[in-house]
């Protein structure tokens, strides 16, 4: 590929600014785990958006938005799969694809979540498909039990074993969280690696236009708030955001899951199930600055970005969308800002 050239000598750049030396948690902390996986879905590439991320300058990125800002990068996951998760797989779900896999990369995600938030103020996920967007926000539910979850998709993700068509896990994640749906999930031991489960009223979508009919069915079911593309063009972006902000408890922290695909397919091409009609490039960025200035966003995840689909032109154009959303998530002013300058300039 045509940025794999440096992507060896540099993906380590970040990496050094690994935690303190203290372990000591900071007001202004940051920490970012790469998750590397790519068996949720069928499309390859999507593995390598953590260390491209890396290269495209991504700490300094964020450095730049607040010098404040201490980044703590702590590379990219590693997990084993068991016999046991072998044994559930061959069992209970055989029919989803890499359901061990699937489990054992959670499950080492959930700890290490739950680990960055004991010595960081703040976490960034970074895909990865999005079947990780379940350990991470089940390692913040361990830790912060009193938790709202907003999740930025064209797809609600939210499909059971026994309702996908395609087994395809990165369109299951939500429905490990909540505990209505808990029961369709009997054998996979989740009482036992994630107990906290996240409460139906604190689920806000963002961005949906293409959910499957079961998915639409255990969604009104459920009673969960989705705010279709078709909502937000009939509203626009300002009453979808006052409208989640008043679903979310105030006195909760928030987990942001971004699937850039959320993003119209013009501002976003390299990503494996675009769908065209989605947010434009503002609208993102509008929606997380409003996230983001309650002052509450505790995790974020970032995820399919694909770098091996599409032109050189279609990755830059998806990695710089990327980097604008999580630039405007972390402190990013388009009013502009100012510190660390000498104020007395004017006199």
């Amino acid at each position: 590929m045509w940025w794999m050239r440096k992507l060896a000598k540099n993906v380590g750049l970040a990496r050094l600014k690994h935690t303190t030396s203290s372990g000591n948690s900071t007001d202004q902390s940051l920490a970012i785990i790469g998750v590397p996986f790519a068996k949720g879905q069928s499309k390859q590439g999507v593995e390598l958006a953590p260390d491209l991320l890396r290269q495209r300058n991504l700490t300094q990125v964020l450095q730049s938005v607040d010098d404040r800002l201490v980044i703590n990068d702590y590379g990219n996951l590693k997990y084993s799969v068991d016999e046991r998760l072998l044994k559930q797989q061959r069992e209970h779900y055989s029919h989803i694809r890499n359901y061990a896999d699937f489990m054992a990369c959670n499950r080492a995600l959930i700890g290490q979540v739950q680990k960055m938030l004991e010595q960081n103020s703040q976490f960034l996920t970074i895909g990865g498909d999005h079947a990780i967007g379940f350990g991470s926000v089940a390692g913040h539910l361990q830790h912060t039990p009193n938790l709202s979850l907003v999740w930025i998709d064209a797809h609600a993700d939210i499909n059971l074993h026994n309702t996908s068509q395609s087994g395809n896990i990165h369109g299951m994640p939500v429905s490990f969280l909540l505990e209505q749906l808990r029961g369709t999930w009997q054998h996979a031991g989740l009482d036992e690696i994630a107990p906290n489960c996240l409460p139906k009223d604190q689920l806000v979508y963002i961005g949906l236009r293409d959910v499957d009919p079961y998915e639409a069915f255990i969604m009104n079911k459920i009673g969960i708030r989705a705010y279709a593309m078709d909502s937000i063009d009939r509203v626009g972006v300002p009453k979808i955001i006052e409208m989640t902000l008043d679903a979310l408890n105030p006195q909760n922290k928030i987990h942001v899951s971004f699937d850039i695909d959320a993003l119209d397919s013009h501002v976003a091409p390299s990503t494996g199930t675009a769908v065209r009609g989605g947010l434009t490039l503002r609208e993102g960025i509008s929606i997380v600055e409003a996230l983001r200035d309650t002052k509450r966003v505790q995790g974020v995840d970032l995820v399919e970005i694909n770098p091996k689909l599409g032109s050189e032109h279609d990755v830059r154009t998806t990695v710089d969308s990327g980097l604008e959303i999580l630039k405007s998530m972390f402190g990013y002013r388009r009013s502009g800002a100012w510190s660390n300058i000498d104020t007395g300039i004017l006199g």
